[in-house]
């Protein structure tokens, strides 16, 4: 079943996988908009948004909010199967050292 909010075409799934995630129609539409799209090979595109997409555009200023929002939408009917968070592409950057690891390795004296 597929519902129509604020102009997006929604299945009932990603309804409520925006409201579990804390997503807004107009992410959605930001990731639609100027996501990276990517074809999945199982009839779905993940439009995604990375740092590199928002540079330029007016949302820009919102990088740190917006980076790794995936919306999986079907090419069959054009309905948002699901919306997610790509969690790896979530962080800025990726420590090179553990904290564990550095504290293992000291020597007190």
């Amino acid at each position: 079943m597929t519902v129509m909010t604020e102009g997006l075409l929604l299945s009932e799934h990603a309804r409520r996988r925006m409201h579990q995630r804390a997503i807004k129609p107009w992410m959605v539409d930001v990731a639609l908009r100027f996501g990276e799209k990517i074809h999945d090979g199982m009839g779905c595109i993940r439009n995604i948004v990375t740092d590199k997409v928002l540079e330029n555009t007016p949302y820009e200023h919102l990088k740190e909010r917006l980076r790794g929002l995936c919306v999986v939408v079907s090419i069959a009917d054009g309905a948002i199967v699901t919306v997610e968070w790509f969690y790896k592409l979530r962080r800025k950057s990726l420590k090179r050292f553990s904290t564990r690891r550095s504290l293992k390795n000291f020597r007190q004296f």
